[in-house]
Protein backbone atom coordinates (compact mmCIF):
# COMPACT_ATOMS: atom_id res chain seq x y z
CA UNK A 1 0.00 0.00 0.00
CA UNK A 2 1.32 3.59 -0.80
CA UNK A 3 2.07 5.90 2.00
CA UNK A 4 0.54 9.67 1.54
CA UNK A 5 -0.10 12.30 3.76
CA UNK A 6 -3.28 12.52 5.21
CA UNK A 7 -5.18 15.82 5.61
CA UNK A 8 -7.28 14.58 8.71
CA UNK A 9 -4.72 12.62 10.27
CA UNK A 10 -2.25 15.50 9.19
CA UNK A 11 0.63 12.32 8.64
CA UNK A 12 1.54 9.95 6.02
CA UNK A 13 -0.23 6.89 6.59
CA UNK A 14 -0.89 4.02 4.57
CA UNK A 15 -3.95 4.61 1.91
CA UNK A 16 -6.07 1.90 -0.10
CA UNK A 17 -6.17 2.77 -3.76
CA UNK A 18 -9.50 2.21 -5.16
CA UNK A 19 -10.79 2.63 -9.13
CA UNK A 20 -14.10 4.13 -9.67
CA UNK A 21 -16.08 4.87 -12.63
CA UNK A 22 -16.05 8.14 -14.58
CA UNK A 23 -19.04 9.90 -14.77
CA UNK A 24 -18.82 11.21 -18.60
CA UNK A 25 -21.17 13.52 -19.44
CA UNK A 26 -21.94 14.18 -23.08
CA UNK A 27 -24.11 17.73 -24.26
CA UNK A 28 -26.20 15.22 -26.81
CA UNK A 29 -26.87 12.10 -27.76
CA UNK A 30 -25.04 11.98 -30.92
CA UNK A 31 -22.29 13.14 -29.51
CA UNK A 32 -22.62 10.01 -26.98
CA UNK A 33 -22.82 7.60 -29.40
CA UNK A 34 -20.01 9.06 -31.35
CA UNK A 35 -17.83 9.09 -28.56
CA UNK A 36 -19.05 5.16 -27.91
CA UNK A 37 -17.91 3.90 -31.46
CA UNK A 38 -14.27 5.77 -31.49
CA UNK A 39 -13.33 4.05 -28.08
CA UNK A 40 -14.98 0.53 -29.78
CA UNK A 41 -12.93 1.09 -32.82
CA UNK A 42 -9.77 2.17 -30.87
CA UNK A 43 -9.62 -0.88 -28.83
CA UNK A 44 -8.95 1.36 -25.77
CA UNK A 45 -11.56 0.03 -22.54
CA UNK A 46 -15.09 1.12 -23.47
CA UNK A 47 -15.12 2.16 -19.32
CA UNK A 48 -12.71 4.89 -18.21
CA UNK A 49 -11.89 4.37 -14.38
CA UNK A 50 -9.76 6.98 -12.22
CA UNK A 51 -7.87 6.11 -8.73
CA UNK A 52 -9.42 7.20 -5.97
CA UNK A 53 -7.26 6.58 -2.21
CA UNK A 54 -8.46 6.25 1.10
CA UNK A 55 -6.50 6.51 4.18
CA UNK A 56 -6.46 3.16 6.49
CA UNK A 57 -6.14 4.91 9.57
CA UNK A 58 -9.36 7.11 9.02
CA UNK A 59 -11.43 6.17 6.17
CA UNK A 60 -11.22 9.78 4.44
CA UNK A 61 -10.50 10.12 0.58
CA UNK A 62 -6.81 11.89 -0.13
CA UNK A 63 -6.38 13.07 -3.20
CA UNK A 64 -3.99 11.11 -5.60
CA UNK A 65 -1.13 12.79 -6.56
CA UNK A 66 1.08 11.33 -9.77
CA UNK A 67 4.56 10.57 -8.80
CA UNK A 68 6.81 11.63 -11.76
CA UNK A 69 9.60 9.36 -10.49
CA UNK A 70 8.53 5.81 -10.69
CA UNK A 71 11.91 4.64 -9.10
CA UNK A 72 11.88 6.69 -6.14
CA UNK A 73 11.95 3.97 -3.56
CA UNK A 74 14.80 1.97 -5.05
CA UNK A 75 18.03 1.81 -2.95
CA UNK A 76 21.55 1.01 -5.19
CA UNK A 77 23.76 -0.94 -3.63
Amino acid sequence: MPHMHCHCCGKSTAHKIVMKRCEMQHDSVVKSMACFFSTLFQGAHYVKMEQQAFCRVCNTQSEVVATQDAFSDVKIA
